[in-house]
Formats: structure tokens, sequence, C-alpha cells
């Protein structure tokens, strides 16, 4: 099963440009979430309420996953409980996103263009293996279809940085309307029924924080320029 990182990172690209749907720094953040959500969804973390409230996030499995991404990650996070919000910084700073583009190109998922003179390199998605991901997400917030907790995660995800309109546009659904979906669809992670209660805490944990790690960098990115 491929990585949850991997399917986001490939909704995220546009087909015709190669370019990320989002700006670097909302990219960054969501795929350090992504990671964490993963390996929440795969039982390697659990979760516990902390003294200050919100829940702390641990490894409870380190042992190797088979999947570069996630054992990097792993190794990152160590075994010491610690927020979820600095587990996704700590994931984010590392080398995900250079990890992922590169499997992805090796297995023929995405085309690499190189840059060159005034002009970034691209990345462009083989529509084979992205559109079976977008016609998940766009079925699930129609609810024409039964939401697995990994699909629910990768809406969860997409709607974080406000991406489901480019990902899946067309249908036309005010921001209220679209939010309401999107809660509906995140009840099948939020009720916990496939995983144990401290699993289904973690991938609370990790929804919230990467919500927060995108608040957080966006502010910090606007502050930056603000003050150049």
């Amino acid at each position: 099963m491929d990585a949850l990182v991997d399917d986001l990172t490939l909704v995220l690209l546009d087909p015709s440009s190669g370019r990320s749907l989002v700006d670097g720094t909302r990219a960054r953040a969501v795929l350090g979430g992504a990671v964490l959500l993963d390996l929440a969804l795969r039982e390697r973390l659990v979760a516990e309420p902390a003294r200050w409230g919100g829940d702390r996030v641990q490894v409870h499995d380190p042992s190797p996953t088979g999947d570069a991404v996630l054992d990097h990650a792993l190794a990152r996070l160590g075994t010491r409980r610690t927020a979820a919000s600095t587990a996704v910084t700590r994931i984010s700073g590392g080398r995900t996103g250079q990890l992922v583009r590169e499997r992805l190109a090796a297995r023929g998922a995405v085309r690499h263009e190189p840059g060159g003179f005034l002009r970034f390199s691209r990345e462009h998605p083989d529509p084979a293996v992205r559109e079976p991901l977008v016609a998940a997400v766009a079925a699930a917030l129609q609810g024409t279809r039964p939401v697995t907790a990994r699909t629910a995660a990768l809406v969860s995800l997409v709607h974080s940085v406000g991406a489901v309109g480019k990902v899946a546009p067309g249908h036309g659904w005010s921001r209220k309307e679209l939010d309401a979906r999107v809660a509906s669809v995140a009840k099948t992670l939020d009720d916990g029924q496939w995983a144990g209660s401290a699993v289904a805490a973690a991938v609370r944990s990790a929804q919230a924080a990467v919500t927060a790690a995108i608040v957080a960098s966006t502010s910090a990115a606007t502050a930056g320029a603000a003050s150049s």
C-alpha cells in the first residue's frame, strides 16, 4: 500500500502545469501532517491526554514499515512522547518532500521536468495514477460511495490547505456547504470504530496538528513578507 503522503502529493500537483496547487509553506506542513496521520492509521502511534490539555503522541512500534518515508519519520520522532504539532514540524523539517518526489518519479507516477534558467523544475503526475485518487475525493464529498479511513484522511488533508476546489473543481459548493461535507467525511476518522481508543486519539491529534502547523507556518511566512 502506498503511503498517504504519496497520494496527497499526487492530488496536489496540477496535471497541466506540473506545479503544486498550494504554496511551499502549506505544502511542507501538510506533507509532514500526512506522514504523521499515516503512521497513526497504521497503528504505529498512540496518544494520551497531556496535563495542560490536548494529546501527546508517541511511537509505540518503531519497527521498520518497509516504507522509506515513514521509516525516516519514525527515526526522527524516536520513542518519546511529544505534542502532535511538534511531531509534524519535526517530520516536515526533514527530507520528506524530496524522498516522496524521488520515489514517485522512480515508479513513473510523476514525470520530472528539470528546471533551467529562470524556470523551476516541474512534476507532471501520471493521469492514470492521479485521477482515481481525485475521483475518490470527489465521491467521498458527494456521498456516492462508502468512505474508508484512508480516503477520509486524504479529504481532510486536502481541505486543510484549502485545495478541495482545485483538486475536484466544478461542484459549485459554498464554503459553508463544503465545510459540512468535509465534516461528514471526517466522521469516518472521528468515530474511531476501526481502531483502539489510543490509536484513534493519535489520529485526531494528527488531524488537529496539521491545521495548527499550517496556520503557524502561514502566519510566519506572512510576517516575514511584511517585515521585508
